[in-house]
Order: structure tokens, then sequence, then C-alpha cells
């Protein structure tokens, strides 16, 4: 009896931790501040651009959501407006400005040090990151029920 007890208990408590932490799986609509930073291998020319204030999306392990989309943003404006090719491009973010501020500052200085290299300001009237919007991905096995359900004969509905 006393077993029995201890494990409906202990079976609540465990309904009760999985439902408290069922939600942590989305990412949290935040306020983000993050600047782009591109560089090309084969040119002594790298592009950086200042801090921006992002509504973006932070995953639960901290991670910015979608970060090769704003990476891709930046890298896009290079090609079609500075003319290069091949710039790898990277997109640094935190939630506070002036932490944000710091990391920038930090890599304006170890790139002046280098003097083979050339960096140029990308100006916020030039390129603004827009924010990208999260998508909840598909279950697959959803589409697999609903073919099931079907059966062979049926068409798909339109």
């Amino acid at each position: 009896m006393r077993k029995l007890r201890f494990l409906s208990a202990l079976l609540v408590v465990l309904l009760l931790a999985t439902t408290a932490f069922a939600d942590n799986d989305k990412p949290k609509k935040t306020r983000l501040y993050l600047f782009g930073f591109a560089v090309s291998l084969t040119d002594s020319v790298c592009y950086v651009t200042n801090v921006q204030p992002v509504d973006g999306y932070l995953l639960p392990n901290g991670f910015l959501s979608d970060r090769t989309l704003y990476a891709l943003q930046f890298n896009n404006y290079i090609i079609s407006n500075q003319g290069r090719e091949e710039v790898t491009c990277a997109v640094y973010f935190d939630k506070k400005q002036d932490k944000a501020e710091k990391r920038l500052q930090k890599i304006r200085r170890r790139f002046k040090a280098n003097s083979a290299m050339t960096m140029q300001t990308v100006a916020n009237e030039d390129f603004v990151f827009l924010p990208e919007e999260w998508v909840v991905p598909e279950d697959p096995e959803e589409g697999k029920e609903e073919k099931a359900k079907r059966g062979k004969g049926e068409k798909k509905k339109k």
C-alpha cells in the first residue's frame, strides 16, 4: 500500500514537471542587439555593421533562431552593393546592447591591429537587419496519419 502511494505521488510529480517544462522547447521572442561582420579570405577588406536592435527568437539553449538567415541578409547586401562574391559573414548578438557594443569594439581592435586589413563600416542607412519570423516546423508523422485516414481510393483534398 505504501509503495502504491509513493508511486502515485511520484507519477503526479513527474506529470507536473513535464507540463511545466513543456513550453521550453519553443523559442522566445526577445529584443536582441546584433551586428554583422564579413571578411573575404582573398581580399584585404572586411565589413562590419553597427549594433542594431532586432526582435528575434532565442532558442532554449541560448542560440539565435535562424541566425544563418541574418548572416545571409548581410551576405546578400555585400554581394549586391559592394561587388564582393567570396565573403564569409557572421552575425554576433546579445540580449544587452552594451555587451554587443563591447564585442564589436573587440573585433574592431583586433582587425585594426592587423595593418594588412582595411575595415569598412556599413552605415545604418545602407543596411538594416530585418527580423526573421520563426515558423513551427511541420511534424512528419502528421502527414502519414492524414494519408492513412484517406485510404487507398481517395484523393487528397485541395
